[in-house]
């Protein structure tokens, strides 16, 4: 392609290279076979296309030009801008140092101006009294209680000079004095207390708990301000959250702060959570969470924010409990009797009689338990009125546990029953039959689809409704 003349024989054995790679596997060497190819055809414009791009000359960024011939008049208008600050803050000097008696300076304040100077009587002399406090002359109208005659005059750009030392009783005395017009005055400073907050959350936050225990989605907390919203997935001891945190009202939320608090078997990371939420906005944080062991404690959201100068602040306890690290297996007769007679008695076999119970029939009870994911194998046991359940309980450490349940009933008396767990690991045994009693004597029930209306907030943080009161359908209309 670049001998001169060309050479016939070279150019043919050159364009069969290039038209066996034309329809190359590999796309990168097929795109440049096709190319190379097009340009060999060009015939005398090759040389042209491949002739070496001419040099350019460097040219000056006019930016730059234009910086450096603006350079020295930027720096005289800094120094001009110096100049007159000094000259504002030199306004107003008082020319008489404070006397040590505590009396007031007699004098007069010199105002230097660009064209002349011009002074200004500060105040004439009075009688000292043996208090501290200057009594007029009866030329001079008496000015209304709490008027600084001296702060109207001086303002904000008065310097005072150094004052001199004050003696302690006076000071104390001139207090004393001050008293009683400093509390009559209507912009003294008061003291401020500790604001406490009047916001109240709309719905049961216990029942909201409960019924995520349940599911995957729905709302975990909402108040006349925001609404947090959460959705989770769980593979084996990994789960990934997302809360959302949406801005109902129609100014900022400001200060907002999200701190989890694991216990000791979980380990969680949130990513980052900002300080502000705009009108009528949603942000999400993803949370990230890791079960190490088994346990039944609980993880809590210390969550805060400001609305103007409201402070609201509360702690949720989080979905991430037992059963989400559960997944369901179904055993047959064959698989579950081998298993429960490996596991010969305690710690691996623990059995417990448990009282108080809420009355339950049996498709209840099954019910209860397919929803926590512990899978019920009707027909196991001989007799009708018992139901024996399987499950796997996944953590870092072992990784997969198998758990095995069987729950005898009474008819006559459903408020207590025998409940056996069995599996290979001792804490694991524990827990679960710890959790399996706190299920059956308080059943987690999903929130109800209609709630109480709240009391209607201030005007400014009125959340215009939408007609949906379900918190499924809420949280799905943030989304």
């Amino acid at each position: 392609m670049h001998t001169q003349p060309p050479d016939p024989e070279l150019k043919e054995h050159v364009w069969a290279v290039f038209s066996k790679y034309e329809s190359y596997i590999d796309v990168e060497i097929q795109q440049r076979a096709v190319e190379y190819f097009a340009l060999s055809q060009k015939g005398p414009v090759l040389m042209d296309i491949l002739a070496e791009m001419p040099k350019f000359p460097e040219r000056q960024s006019a930016l730059l030009r234009r910086a450096e011939d603006t350079e020295g008049d930027a720096a005289e208008l800094s120094a001009t801008k110096l100049r007159l600050q000094q000259q504002m803050s030199n306004a107003l000097v008082v020319s008489d140092q404070r006397p040590a008696n505590g009396s007031l300076p007699t004098g007069k304040i010199k105002m230097p101006v660009a064209s002349h100077s011009m002074e200004i009587a500060v105040i004439e002399p009075g009688i000292q009294q043996a208090n501290g406090v200057i009594s007029k002359p009866d030329s001079l109208s008496a000015p209304p209680p709490g008027a600084d005659l001296l702060g109207d005059l001086l303002g904000p750009l008065a310097i005072e000079a150094p004052p001199g030392p004050v003696d302690s009783t006076q000071a104390s005395s001139f207090l004393a004095n001050e008293g009683p017009t400093a509390a009559s005055d209507p912009l003294s400073l008061a003291i401020i207390g500790e604001e406490s907050t009047s916001v109240q959350p709309i719905g049961s936050i216990s029942e909201r708990f409960q019924g995520l225990c349940l599911k995957d989605s729905g709302v975990l907390y909402e108040d006349p301000f925001i609404q947090i919203g959460l959705k989770a997935e769980w593979r084996a001891h990994h789960g990934r959250l997302v809360l959302f945190l949406g801005n109902k009202n129609t100014s900022t939320l400001s200060y907002v702060q999200a701190v989890i608090l694991p216990p000791a078997h979980l380990k969680m990371q949130l990513s980052h959570v900002p300080d502000t939420i705009p009108p009528r906005a949603q942000v999400q944080c993803p949370l990230e969470v890791v079960n190490l062991r088994a346990s039944r404690d609980v993880a809590v959201l210390d969550f805060s924010y400001k609305n103007n100068t409201i402070p609201v602040n509360v702690k949720l306890r989080l979905p991430v409990v037992f059963n989400k690290f559960l997944q369901p297996i179904s055993m047959s007769v064959d698989d579950f009797f081998p298993q429960w007679r490996a596991f010969a008695g305690p710690p691996l076999k623990l059995q417990e009689v448990v009282r108080g119970v809420k009355p339950l029939s049996l498709s209840e009870m099954a019910n209860l338990f397919n929803s926590l994911r512990i899978t019920v194998s009707p027909g196991l046991d001989p007799n009708p009125n018992n139901l024996v359940a399987s499950t796997t309980f996944y953590s870092e450490a072992p990784r997969a546990t198998l758990c095995l349940l069987r729950v005898e009933t009474d008819p006559s008396d459903r408020t207590q029953l025998r409940m056996t767990v069995a599996s290979s690991d001792p804490i694991m045994t524990f827990e679960f039959k710890e959790f399996i009693k706190e299920q059956l004597v308080n059943i987690p029930t999903a929130p109800p689809a209609t709630r109480v209306a709240p009391s209607p907030p201030p005007p400014a943080a009125v959340h215009a409704s939408s007609g949906i009161t379900d918190p499924a359908d809420v949280l799905a209309g943030l989304i």
